[in-house]
């Protein structure tokens, strides 16, 4: 879970990154101004009104996450919390010896004619 602010694109940049390459689930709240309707929040309004979080933050900490990213006085932005787990290519047993994904992989069609075999009671 993250936040950032499009007018920092370094930082969105590199957040959107650790999002991409995170195991599991990635939520990123990007905070955009609206020019055309939102007089208010600008972005002058949003760099006054932002900040990141320090460097000493626990990411994997999920209550102090929530209450950081529930804060009120500047808007948090940085990573808030990161439970990695893994993916579901990963829980599968088809993959726990050989990570080499199914469709480059050559069938050993003896073991599908045994196998077609076995159904069949032959």
């Amino acid at each position: 879970m993250a936040r950032a602010f499009a007018g920092d694109i370094e930082q969105t940049k590199h957040i959107i990154k650790k999002a991409i390459l995170h195991k599991g689930y990635a939520l990123v709240d990007i905070l955009q101004p609206c020019v055309t309707y939102n007089k208010l929040n600008t972005y002058k309004w949003f760099k006054e009104n932002t900040a990141y979080l320090e460097e000493s933050h626990n990411p994997h900490d999920r209550m102090e996450a929530f209450r950081r990213a529930t804060e009120g006085e500047k808007l948090p932005l940085g990573i808030f919390y990161v439970h990695p787990k893994p993916t579901f290519e990963e829980e599968l047993i088809v993959y726990r010896e050989n990570k080499e994904p199914l469709y480059l992989r050559r069938p050993d069609l003896t073991k599908v004619v045994n196998l077609i075999d076995s159904k069949r009671g032959i």
